[in-house]
């Protein structure tokens, strides 16, 4: 009956918007943060009393909390301040956290300091400068908003000797991300468990199942990760560290993971001759291919492993589900090797609808098609056999 902050904030340095008008609540929340604090909260609700009342109560939770306790408010601590609320109306209406998140999201992805340099090194590629050791395998570290992520670890422990190289304290990684479950992307994933038994493992539930390349005229040659890492996996769920990403899934403000990325395209297929078994019966549609996505004031920030569920349809899921239309750099594998004359010249297509401002394709993308993107991307492209370390503009 008296709800209390609502209103806009003129100079807000975050807003969150969650709901549709058509079919239900909408809540608009603006925030003011003054050392990592929360000074305003103010709100505007389109919906019943208790969309009202819960965001009533949440701005009250809010105000004077650091970003880090905002964010750890839920929608079911809401909920319970109010009393409690209809069963009916917990899901429709009580989304009052999750929109006050969106709102932190946009201030640490746009305003936060934290939020304005970003730092993405190559740990293990096919090929790195001179002096690191190299495999067929692909790992990132990448630190920003003061988080340290490690993406995919390579295919064995030599991560570590180029991290010590680099002078990079793997023990100090918040979050492991698995691009999926073939070897060459997850062969280091003890190792750096080792020294890092604390870190969360981010990854698709079908990362460590059995697969296999099956080339005509050769062997049937495993692919899966292999059984060290597996072990070390099952450690980690064991003690709560292993998050599970059948859908987009937040690691802090402005760092997703897409989870499973939707097959729309009509030439982009998985990149080669991937089975679940040795006698090539049963394709295996990768389903746990993922990427990393870092939304900046400038636009978002896509890190690959392979690509293989295909590199378009990768951004446009990433745009759609980011919100963010432009894509100012994509990084990584694009499994782009074997591709036919007809896909190189449909993806180098669809690119263009892109803002990219910084390419770096390798690993399993082939000399060919980089050097194709290179040519379209002349002032954009990094070759990350000379350099292991980008730095792409992200600030306003």
């Amino acid at each position: 009956m008296d709800p209390q902050n609502t209103g806009t904030i003129a100079d807000a340095d975050g807003i969150g918007r969650i709901g549709d008008a058509r079919c239900g609540d909408v809540i608009k929340v603006w925030i003011k943060v003054d050392d990592d604090t929360l000074t305003d909260v103010k709100c505007q609700v389109f919906g019943c009393p208790a969309a009202v009342a819960s965001c009533s109560m949440m701005t009250v939770l809010a105000k004077g909390k650091t970003i880090q306790q905002a964010m750890q408010l839920t929608d079911q601590q809401v909920a319970k301040a109010l009393g409690g609320l209809p069963p009916q109306k917990m899901h429709c209406s009580n989304m009052a956290a999750s929109v006050l998140h969106k709102a932190i999201d946009d201030y640490q992805t746009t305003r936060d300091p934290a939020m304005q340099t970003l730092k993405i090194t190559a740990l293990m590629n096919n090929e790195l400068p001179e002096g690191l050791q190299t495999e067929h395998g692909l790992a990132f570290w990448i630190e920003v908003a003061g988080k340290k992520i490690l993406f995919d670890t390579g295919q064995s422990d030599r991560l570590l000797a180029n991290a010590k190289t680099l002078g990079i304290d793997l023990s100090q990684t918040d979050a492991i991300v698995i691009s999926h479950g073939h070897y060459d992307h997850s062969g280091g994933l003890k190792a750096v468990l080792d020294a890092a038994p604390g870190a969360a493992v981010y990854m698709h539930p079908d990362a460590p199942r059995i697969r296999y390349s099956c080339r005509p005229g050769k062997p049937p040659k495993n692919i899966a990760m292999g059984p060290e890492a597996c072990q070390k996996l099952a450690e980690a769920a064991a003690k709560a560290n292993v998050v599970y990403t059948t859908q987009p899934s937040q690691i802090a403000a402005g760092l997703t993971v897409t989870g499973p990325v939707p097959r729309c395209t009509d030439y982009e297929d998985t990149g080669g001759p991937f089975f679940l078994d040795k006698d090539a019966q049963n394709p295996d549609p990768i389903n746990d291919d993922q990427a990393l996505m870092i939304r900046t004031a400038k636009g978002l920030v896509v890190i690959l492993g392979c690509a293989h569920a295909g590199l378009i349809n990768t951004l446009q899921h990433a745009a759609a589900t980011s919100g963010q239309k432009d894509i100012i750099a994509v990084i990584g594998g694009t499994h782009l090797r074997s591709a036919s004359e007809e896909r190189i010249e449909k993806t180098l297509t669809d690119l263009k609808q892109f803002n990219i401002r910084h390419i770096a394709p390798c690993h399993c993308t082939g000399q060919t098609p980089a050097q194709r993107i290179k040519q379209l991307y002349p002032n954009a492209y990094y070759d990350i056999s000379k350099t292991a370390t980008i730095q792409p503009t992200i600030n306003r």
